[in-house]
Order: structure tokens, then C-alpha cells, then sequence
């Protein structure tokens, strides 16, 4: 069963659409900049009406951002350790943990279609020089998801779903410039820090799945869904998501 009806959620359909025995909950927050408790409290309203469910498996999407400093958490990244915490205390429940998830949507709220945007619209932008980002391709989540929701070997009750190595933004940057062949016109500021994801366990099921999620990872990824064979009819959209 399927609560939600965006990138996520779409991409589960095939494979969880109707089966009752597994619950993919991907009617979260989707905007990682909100900060009104109302829209966080509808989630949470709705995660546990639902979790009590019957079914031998419920999927929760967690961020690899909730493993920050306290300090450096946003009200975005405490809720989502909140949310989080209730499904792991069920008994039926798996977090999989995921950085920035990449696929065709018009969300104006993904870093990657607001990079995308700036870079052809030629507006600037700012960048933060030690700040690290993760990408990760949705079809490889729901491969990696489907095996592990129907495993009968535990893997554990949280899974980071990532790239084996995070780049940092100018980095990325540098690889959407190659992928549209535009140079982007943006500034560097001193800020940011590592994003550290523990993915020893990814690394083990995908490598039995024949996905690889080492170097080069991120850049096949960006041109998969970037490169300018691929930008026809996509359109440009306004984000209000910083670059950081």
C-alpha cells in the first residue's frame, strides 16, 4: 500500500501498490525549509494513524541530514528525527535514510532542478565552499528498497540509502556546468562542513544487486537525468531553496 502521491510514492507503486502486507508511507514534508508546525503535525497525525497497521513492513523515508549536530539541526531535521523515532519503535517498522533524491519532477524544491534552473537561466547564485551534498537516483532506492522491504535477512531497522561518497557543492556545481554545457554564474562563501553518512550497509545490498554507488556515482547520476539530450520540455521553475 502506497500513502503519498509524489516522486517517491510513484516509484514504490509498481511494486507496492497493492500489496496490503507492506505500507510505503511517502506523504511526508517535502520542502525541506518549512517550518510550520501545522503542516509537520499533519504528518505526524497521519504516520500514526497508520503505522499500527497489520502490515509485516512500514517504510518510512528519513533524511541522512537527522545524524547533524543538535545545533545545526533545522526545524525540518528535528521533526524528521521525531518521525523517525515513532516508526522504529514499531515493531514492523524500516527507515530508510535518504540525501537528495534525484528523478524526473517538477518539484522547484530539489537542490538539483534549482541548480539545473540557475545554471540556464544564467541568474546567480550562492554557493558554500566546505558544504557537502549526497545524490542518490530514485530507481536505485526502489530496487534497494524492494529488496530490503521483502528480505527475510534483518539488515537492521534504518538503512542510509546514499552515494558511497558525498562531494562538496562546488564540486557539484562544476559537474552540472560539464552536464549542460553552460557555465554557471555563481559565488563561493566560506561555510559548511561534512555530511556524514554511514553506508556499509548499502554498499553490501546494492553490490549483490549489481548497482554501484562508488566514484562517478554522482556525475552519472546528474547526467542521467541533466545532460542536455535530457532537458527538452523540462522547463525552467522558480525555487526558493538556498545552494546550501
Amino acid at each position: 500500500m502506497i500513502i503519498g502521491k509524489g516522486l517517491l510514492a510513484r516509484a514504490f507503486e509498481p511494486h507496492f501498490g497493492t500489496d496490503s502486507s507492506v505500507v510505503v508511507f511517502a506523504s511526508g514534508v517535502s520542502n525541506s525549509l518549512e517550518t510550520r508546525p501545522v503542516e509537520f503535525e499533519r504528518e505526524r497525525s497521519l504516520l500514526c494513524k497508520l503505522l499500527d497497521s497489520d502490515a509485516k513492513r512500514f517504510i518510512y523515508f528519513g533524511s541522512c541530514g537527522v545524524t547533524a549536530q543538535d545545533a545545526e539541526l533545522t526545524a525540518y531535521m528535528k521533526h524528521k528525527q521525531s518521525m523517525e523515532a515513532l516508526v522504529l519503535s514499531s515493531a514492523n517498522g524500516l527507515v530508510f535514510r535518504l540525501p537528495q533524491v534525484v528523478g524526473r519532477t517538477d518539484n522547484s524544491h530539489t537542490l538539483t532542478n534549482f541548480l539545473r534552473d540557475r545554471i540556464i537561466s544564467g541568474e546567480h547564485f550562492t554557493v558554500w565552499a566546505r558544504a557537502e551534498r549526497n545524490l542518490v537516483d530514485i530507481d536505485d532506492i526502489v530496487r534497494i528498497g524492494a529488496a530490503l522491504a521483502t528480505d527475510t535477512v534483518s539488515h537492521g531497522k534504518v538503512v542510509s540509502i546514499a552515494a558511497m561518497k558525498s562531494l562538496l557543492m562546488p564540486d557539484i556545481v562544476k559537474i552540472f556546468e560539464r552536464a549542460l554545457k553552460k557555465r554557471a554564474d555563481y559565488s563561493i562563501v566560506d561555510k559548511g562542513g561534512p555530511l556524514a553518512i554511514d553506508t556499509r550497509m548499502v554498499w553490501e545490498i546494492s553490490s549483490g544487486l549489481g548497482i554501484d554507488l562508488g566514484d562517478g556515482y554522482i556525475e552519472s547520476v546528474i547526467n542521467k537525468y541533466y545532460g542536455v539530450d535530457d532537458n527538452a520540455g523540462l522547463g525552467l521553475h522558480s525555487s526558493q531553496i538556498a545552494c546550501s
